[in-house]
């Protein structure tokens, strides 16, 4: 060490132009002073200069982003630099904030961080505190950034969760060390947890946050003068999309920007005639499109097991979407049909005059008023092709005289009169079962309905990096599919019933594990040990051990395949010095081997060149047996050399050379 540079005894000093004090960092006084006296910048050369000297102190200064905002249109390229009233009011504004800079401490290893993120209309904010050892909010780190780009475009909430993870990674020093309690008005993580589909940019996100131990908190559990200062200094404007106070509820996004779902509806009938027997009559089909606002699409192909006519199948279409809408509990929807009749009398617009049809109308209207938000609007049927798809598809497939298919129709109950009268909600009697066995779903429904996670560490971890594929909607656990779609998650008592009719029910075909765990899977269930339940499960069946296929066969020893067609794989070597030469000078042979059919091609010569192998391969095998994929050969000099290797790269040819050989190995 340098004594010249070194200090001991002393309360605070100076280090890397901040004064480091006991009770934390400050800036130095001079840095100030030199900001202080600055003048009003009167050229862009001048800005900048302004904008590196707190770019050196932006840790210390809360919402800086949106504090110096007013220069961003100076800096633009041919742009006159014009210093308004604005321009000044931010100048002074800085200055004054100055004045009494804040202290930042450091972090005390074994208590969690206190995290508060703001997003405002073109700016992000976060600070970093901690409870000291009095109790008190110790400010350690404020950040603040502009929004760029599309990130203008993003809703209140996905700019909510840019903000998290603009903090993630900026401290993530101080984050990996500690439990992080999240503040905001809004919560990311519930946002993320429940999304009915991630994809894009939400699942990159959920990625990131996944290595954190996050938990959030509502501001209105908050009191500290940290927190006072840091909304200060993050003002709301008036016209903010969002509310005003600080809520606490699950959902923390206003219901004004929740962007609506979407729906499509389309029924098809055909009835044949009754006077022929021999022929049966088809049934009536209804298909149905959920689309997220994701964009995640939910498919729904429903044969009725009556005949109706097609407004019947139109209205038991409507419903039945309906209904699926309140399961999903879908707050606002967008309801798209081809029918004009059906719209219009839904809307009030036309009357009703089949009775059948009323009792219709009435439990649409019923349904319709327990969604908050619904609009029904008529679309062409070349919009609306694809539920009139799915639609002819249930009502094609619902025939019983035809064969199997890979397509898994569900059958829909006509609506009872009970359930036509909506002043009479009747209620199902409920058995309640106990399942002895441990639910596996149990750890995931706690973590995304109630927020709790084992004791166990390592479990933690677990638990919350799985979780990102499941979502927990109207009591159910469902998991997300690589291909959008929502799989059931079954209980053990269902995976053996659901096991028993793929296996050997009445559609069973007695097939192998791994054919029934994909037919599961297409049906739409879902467990973790799907592949090794089938497997065992179809080990055991007594009917598959009596009549399935004896093989006593021991199978025979394995043997490699060089070469699997003809023509495919040649090898070549140069056979020579050859004593006496012949009689026109050839000393060498040049050959070459097919590895399949074992035919010889070779040529004659005086000396081997690069230009002769490249002509013989040339003439004597791509024109006569085409290209091949692979040449095999020694490390000579000839086939190691530059004209061999372009001439192989030119038709894409996979040379190779056998090991070296060494003598005194």
């Amino acid at each position: 060490m340098n004594p010249l540079k070194c200090a001991f005894g002393v309360y605070s000093g100076k280090f890397l132009g901040f004064i480091v004090r006991h009770r934390g960092i400050e800036i130095d006084p001079a840095k100030i002073k030199a900001i202080m006296e600055l003048p009003p910048p009167k050229n862009l050369k001048q800005l900048r200069s302004f904008q590196g000297r707190l770019a050196y102190i932006r840790r210390f200064i809360s919402n800086l982003s949106g504090r110096i905002k007013p220069f961003s249109k100076l800096v633009k390229k041919d742009t006159p630099f014009i210093w308004d009233d604005d321009c000044q009011t931010a100048f002074d504004d800085i200055k004054k904030y100055l004045l009494s800079p804040p202290v930042l401490a450091a972090p005390i290893h074994g208590r969690p961080l206190i995290l508060y993120t703001v997003a405002l209309e073109g700016s992000l904010g976060a600070l970093l505190a901690q409870n000291n050892e009095e109790g008190k909010e110790s400010v350690l780190y404020y950040l603040s950034r502009m929004l760029v780009g599309a990130e203008n475009s993003y809703s209140p909430i996905e700019k909510h969760c840019l903000a998290l993870i603009f903090a993630v990674k900026k401290l993530r020093h101080y984050m990996l060390e500690h439990k992080i309690h999240l503040i905001s008005r809004v919560d990311p993580l519930k946002f993320l947890m429940t999304r009915p589909v991630l994809t894009g940019r939400l699942a990159k996100w959920a990625v990131i946050l996944l290595e954190f131990d996050i938990t959030y908190v509502p501001q209105k559990a908050i009191k500290g003068q940290a927190l006072a200062d840091f909304l200060a200094a993050h003002p709301i404007p008036d016209d903010s999309p969002l509310v005003c106070d600080l809520p606490d509820e699950h959902i923390m996004f206003i219901e004004e920007d929740q962007p609506y779902w979407k729906m499509y509806f389309d029924g098809a009938s055909s009835i044949q005639p009754a006077f022929s027997p021999s022929i049966p009559q088809i049934k009536a089909g209804i298909g149905l499109i959920f689309i997220t606002p994701e964009g995640g699409i939910l498919r729904y192909s429903l044969a009725l097991s009556e005949p109706r006519t097609n407004n019947e199948a139109e209205y038991e279409a409507l419903i039945a979407g309906l209904e699926i809408a309140i399961q999903l509990n879908i707050q606002k929807l967008h309801i798209f049909g081809d029918s004009q009749l059906i719209i219009n009398q839904v809307e009030g617009e036309f009357k009703v005059h089949k009775p059948e049809l009323v009792e219709c109308q009435t439990r649409v209207k019923y349904l319709m008023e327990k969604i908050p938000c619904v609009k029904i609007e008529k679309v062409s049927r070349a919009v609306n092709g694809k539920a009139d798809a799915l639609a002819r598809l249930a009502k094609e497939l619902a025939d019983p005289t035809m064969d199997e298919v890979q397509i898994t129709i569900r059958n829909r109950k006509i609506l009872s009169p009970a359930d036509l009268n909506p002043e009479k909600d009747t209620k199902e009697a409920e058995v309640a079962t106990i399942d002895i066995e441990d639910d596996w779903r149990e750890p995931f429904i706690d973590f995304l309905k109630y927020n709790k996670l084992p004791e166990e560490k390592s479990r933690q971890a677990q638990i919350k990096k799985r979780a990102m594929r499941y979502v927990f909607v109207n009591d159910q656990l469902y998991r997300r599919s690589y291909d959008q779609l929502w799989l059931k998650c079954l209980s053990p008592n269902e995976i053996k019933q659901v096991m028993h009719e793929v296996h050997s029910g009445v559609c069973g075909a007695h097939q192998s594990g791994p054919k029934m765990r994909l037919k599961i899977k297409h049906l739409g269930y879902y467990w973790p040990t799907m592949i090794q339940d089938c497997m065992m499960y179809a080990r055991k069946c007594h009917q598959c051990q009596i009549h399935g296929d004896f093989i006593h066969r021991h199978p025979n020893p394995l043997h490699p395949t060089i070469a699997s067609w003809p023509f495919d794989m040649w090898g070549t070597d140069v056979i020579g010095p050859i004593n006496p030469p012949s009689s026109r000078g050839h000393k060498f042979i040049l050959a070459a081997t097919d590895y399949f059919s074992r035919w010889v091609e070779a040529i004659p010569l005086r000396e081997v060149k690069a230009d002769d192998v490249v002509k013989f391969f040339r003439e004597n095998i791509l024109y006569r047996f085409g290209v091949p994929r692979r040449i095999i050969s020694d490390n000579g000099t000839a086939f190691r050399s530059f004209k061999v290797n372009r001439f192989a790269t030119q038709h894409k040819i996979d040379w190779r050379y056998s090991s070296i050989y060494n003598m005194q190995g």
